[in-house]
């Protein structure tokens, strides 16, 4: 009797032990939900990628990254490799003082001109046409389909003719950073030298680009009290 009793209490409580495992481990079939919900956001690649962007290093802005999208859904930066020395590869050199055929006495040509300074800063080596200008090198590079209407770090932003401040053969300068904005324009960190024929360099100079109607104004700099509406022809990529 003993023997049917031990064994009629041991059956209840295993019965019990499995009652209670099964109810510790019932929500174990939910856990699936996880995955779904993971497979079900791969479905839309553009989320996650923006998801995973803010945790990017900020540090990492190196020439030729990602360019960002321009329908508002990232709106990072992309900027070249700070450098410490950014006039290492160049020395402005003031004209020489000299007299023209008539005895007028008039200054020389500062060096580097914009073209020298930009392919300086960028690399860009591509169209050496001999003595050109800026619209002549955009030409070529377009020709060569080397150019783009998007701004991108690293790049150089060819500014067109602008006969009121006889600037007849257009300028250009270098692109330190791009930022996309929510309405489609950029904001431009642009550097450029000889901008005012004195042998001088401006660097970072806040410019607003808007890409429908290929204009730019300058927002700080030597050129912000006259240039508010600058054609810009484009920008000549590696």
């Amino acid at each position: 009797m003993r023997r049917r009793t031990n064994a009629t209490f041991i059956l209840l409580t295993l019965t019990f032990l499995a009652l209670t495992a099964c109810s510790k481990t019932a929500p174990g079939p939910a856990q699936p939900a996880a995955p779904v919900t993971s497979a079900a956001a791969q479905e839309s690649p553009l989320p996650p990628q923006n998801a995973t962007r803010p945790s990017a290093p900020q540090t990492d802005s190196r020439p030729g990254v990602q360019q960002p999208a321009t329908d508002g859904t990232c709106l990072e930066c992309e900027s070249v490799t700070p450098d410490k020395d950014r006039a290492g590869c160049f020395k402005l050199r003031p004209g020489k003082a000299v007299k023209n055929k008539k005895g007028k006495t008039v200054t020389g040509r500062c060096e580097p001109q914009c073209i020298p300074y930009a392919r300086c800063r960028s690399g860009i080596m591509t169209c050496r046409l001999g003595d050109t200008g800026p619209i002549e090198w955009f030409e070529c590079a377009r020709k060569n389909k080397n150019t783009t209407s998007v701004p991108k770090a690293g790049s150089i932003m060819v500014i067109g003719s602008e006969k009121r401040h006889k600037m007849t053969t257009g300028h250009l300068g270098y692109v330190e950073e791009a930022c996309p904005n929510p309405d489609g324009t950029w904001t431009l960190r642009f550097s450029h030298t000889n901008f005012d024929r004195k042998c001088h360099l401006d660097l970072d100079a806040k410019v607003l680009f808007n890409p429908k109607t290929m204009r730019a104004a300058f927002l700080s700099g030597p050129w912000k009290p006259w240039a508010k509406d600058l054609k810009i022809l484009g920008f000549i990529l590696r």
